[in-house]
Order: C-alpha cells, then sequence, then structure tokens
C-alpha cells in the first residue's frame, strides 16, 4: 500500500484515485510537496497591494492554518480568502465552503491549479496564495507564505538567522509531517518507527518552548507551526493517527505553549474543533485505520496499566 495520498491531478486531469496511474512516488516527505506555484510572492506589492492577491485555504488543515495564524498576527491585510469545506471524502477533493465567491475555480480547488497550469501534475491542497494580477498560484507552500508575509507585515516573526531557518525545517519535516508518518503507516514496522520518531520530537519541542517561545523572547512563525499541530493533537491526531501512547496535554511544557499561543489576538477565530473532527475522522484516506495485506491491523502504541 502506498504511503502517498491518493488523489490530485497528473497532466492537468483530476484523479480520485493517483493509484490507478504510474506510481509518482510513494515517499511522504515528496508527497508534501506542491510544485505548483508558476510565479512567486512579490513581497512589495504584497505589502502595497494585498489586494492583488487571494488566499484559499482550510481551517481543518494544519498546513492552511499555519498561514491563518500568520495573517492573525498582522495588522490586518486587505486578503481575499476563500476557505474549503473540511471533508475530503467528495469526489473531486477539496471543495468550496457554501456561499464561496473565489476570483478563480468556480466551486472545487483542484480547478484553480488547473487555471494556473493546464498541465499540472501533483497533489492539490491548501493553503494557496493565488496571484490576481499574474493569474497564477504564487505559492502552494505554507512555510514560502508565512514567510513572504512576514517579510511584508512583520520581518521580526521570521528572523533572518540561518539557525531558525534551519529550527523551522526541522519542526516541518519532525513534527508538522512527522504526525502524518504515523497516519499514513502502512505497517507495523513503518508504525513503529514513525511513532518512535515522533516522540523524539515532541520531546525536543518540549524542551525548546519550556521557557517560553521556540526561538527567541517573543513569537515567531516557528511558534505558530507547532501550534497547528499542538491545537490537533488530542483531539485529531491521537484518535485518528492511533498515537495513543501520549496526549500534547499531557505534556506541561507543550500545553503552556499551546496555551500561550491561543491568548494571542485574532488565534481564536483561526480554531474550528469541529472542522478537525469532520477532516480527520470522516476520511477513509489513513492506511493506518485499514487492513494491512495480510488481513490484520496494525496495532496502535498504547500504555500499560500497571
Amino acid at each position: 500500500m502506498s504511503t502517498a495520498p491518493k488523489r490530485g491531478m497528473f497532466r492537468g486531469q483530476w484523479y480520485r484515485d493517483l493509484e490507478t496511474l504510474p506510481d509518482r512516488g510513494a515517499d511522504i516527505e515528496t508527497s508534501f510537496e506542491t510544485p505548483a506555484s508558476r510565479v512567486k510572492p512579490e513581497i512589495q506589492r504584497l505589502r502595497d497591494r494585498p489586494g492583488s492577491y487571494h488566499l484559499f485555504a482550510a481551517k481543518a488543515c494544519p498546513f492552511a492554518h499555519r498561514v491563518l495564524l500568520m495573517l492573525a498576527n498582522l495588522p490586518q491585510p486587505a486578503l481575499g480568502i476563500t476557505y474549503c469545506h473540511p471533508w475530503l471524502g467528495g469526489p473531486e477533493g477539496w471543495s468550496f465552503a457554501p456561499g464561496s465567491a473565489p476570483p478563480v475555480g468556480e466551486d472545487v480547488l483542484w480547478k484553480v491549479y488547473a487555471a494556473s497550469d493546464p498541465a499540472y501534475s501533483g497533489r492539490i491542497t491548501v493553503p494557496v496564495l493565488w496571484d490576481k494580477t499574474a493569474g497564477a498560484i504564487a505559492s502552494a507552500d505554507s512555510l514560502e507564505i508565512m514567510q513572504a508575509l512576514a517579510a511584508a507585515y512583520r520581518p521580526e516573526m521570521c528572523p533572518e538567522d540561518a539557525a531558525f531557518a534551519k529550527l523551522c525545517i526541522w519542526i516541518h519535516q519532525h513534527l508538522n509531517i512527522g504526525v502524518y508518518k504515523v497516519g499514513f503507516a502502512a505497517d507495523q514496522a513503518a508504525y513503529n518507527a514513525a511513532v518512535d520518531a515522533l516522540d523524539s520530537a515532541m520531546d525536543k519541542v518540549a524542551e525548546l518552548v519550556a521557557s517560553g517561545f521556540a526561538f527567541g523572547t517573543s513569537p515567531t512563525i516557528a511558534d505558530l507551526m507547532i501550534f497547528a499541530t499542538g491545537i490537533r493533537f488530542d483531539i485529531a491526531y491521537h484518535g485518528a493517527f492511533q498515537i495513543l501512547h501520549r496526549r500534547w496535554g499531557g505534556n506541561k511544557a507543550l500545553q503552556q505553549h499551546l496555551e500561550r499561543i491561543a491568548a494571542l489576538p485574532g488565534v481564536e477565530d483561526t480554531l474550528a474543533f469541529q472542522d478537525y473532527r469532520v477532516h480527520y475522522f470522516d476520511e477513509a484516506g489513513f492506511p493506518v485505520r485499514q487492513p494491512m495485506s495480510t488481513g490484520r491491523y496494525i496495532l496502535p502504541r498504547t500504555c500499560d496499566p500497571l
């Protein structure tokens, strides 16, 4: 069973099941890279004419949530936002919430990708930063969008420091994607390895935030990246990804950091707990909840009673 998400586009066509096509690569890291952008965000224009850009997001998605958290920490740029419905089980993937009036894409997100590149092959995911002037996707990479917004409005949230850049990449690979490596584990060995790696990552993050913030003495995009995973952990990942042996709230440092970021102005408006439940539990896409080729199921890590 492939660990790569099934849905996406191939040569400009949408497919609900890409496994019917030649293998695009089953590596989970590769599957989270979305090579969609045809142009790059222009920082000066983003600052001076934010209305020339439009954001496609979903409160359910942690990667889109990172960008929404960034926007919550900015002086409210006039950036239009189209939200997607949290349920991914429909025949066309991400669909727009009722009443949406996006500048492109009609009613589903894959049409935004097609409008940008009629021959696009890859995942269809939020967030998407649409350049209305160029008529193209400026970025479908959440970290890149966060960095662009920080550069335009609050550069102190993304310090120009090699150690900080390295930290953000580490958080993305080992924590943000780390939970998905567990959820997309296709067999017992992969699950065990992914859980061990996630345990180590969570312990390191707890050390990072024990005295306040992940880098320096004020919030940065690194804290927002941690928060996007932490706010979903107990409500969704714990059950849906069968990470049953620990809770985010069970670690004092992690929980205090979660509450610290949640208290920042505007953050509460980005939260949607019921969306998280719909997105992760009303979804058949996670191999960890399906039988293996042997007919048996992955045994989750659980706590012994004594």
